[in-house]
């Protein structure tokens, strides 16, 4: 079932990320989120929803997320730079994690357990996710309990995705040798993906049906080729996807 929230207040521009445009607001189920509006685009909030609910379901710990729905009368309220930015309508809400660190490469990547390391590099292989780098990790940790949060995808699916480039740069290139030299891993995670896609279709269909325009005045309509992102996604079963950089 969708999680959908109504935005109840925008507490204020938030620096979580690198790329702008988030908010931290709440939701009417009193709980913090983080906003992704109109400023970030309509495609990447497409993108943003289908690879947090795919990371859900490959079974990364992605944060809480939900659609997230602003009037048109709170977007009246903003500010021109703020209505230009967030918009009304469906947004996409991360939920805030409290008591975190942003994952800092040189002093805490080691904690992380090598399995989720592993998950980690082939998820982003596999969306095409070249903005989880040592110097942007995207990733959360929570100190007291040890714990990793999964963040961030509207960059994922890049046209100009370039396989040498991503395994030089991600946070856990170590983790190449352990998952793609290795037979039994490579069919485990054949198996994981394939059964993560199951719902890739409704989740593109709902990606759809909540944004078709790219402006907030409905004159430029939005078509997300699911089909192309599909066709990506199914790259998993091609010996060329796992062979080594």
């Amino acid at each position: 079932m969708t999680q959908r929230i109504q935005i109840e207040e925008i507490v204020e521009e938030s620096n979580q990320g690198r790329s702008g445009g988030v908010f931290r607001c709440i939701g009417d189920d009193e709980e913090s989120y983080f906003l992704k509006g109109l400023g970030v685009g309509r495609p990447d909030l497409a993108k943003e929803w289908i690879c947090a609910n795919l990371a859900k379901a490959f079974g990364l710990p992605v944060a809480g997320f939900a659609l997230a729905d602003v009037c048109i009368t709170m977007c009246e309220s903003f500010s021109q730079d703020w209505q230009r930015r967030i918009g009304h309508g469906t947004c996409f809400a991360s939920r805030e994690v409290k008591n975190v660190q942003w994952l800092e490469p040189g002093t805490m990547s080691a904690a992380v357990p090598e399995p989720l390391q592993n998950d980690l590099l082939v998820f982003d292989r596999w969306i095409r996710n070249e903005d989880r780098t040592r110097g942007n990790t995207n990733l959360l940790w929570v100190p007291h309990q040890d714990k990793l949060v999964v963040i961030d995808h509207n960059m994922a699916f890049d046209p100009d995705f370039e396989t040498a480039s991503f395994f030089q740069h991600h946070i856990f290139a170590a983790a190449i040798e352990r998952v793609f030299s290795d037979l039994a891993s490579i069919a485990e995670y054949q198996a994981r993906m394939q059964a993560a896609l199951a719902d890739f279709h409704q989740w593109a269909e709902i990606a759809q049906n909540e944004w078709p325009w790219l402006d907030l005045e409905e004159t430029r309509e939005f078509e997300l080729d699911s089909d192309a992102l599909f066709a990506i996604l199914n790259e998993y079963t091609s010996d060329k996807f796992w062979s080594m950089p």
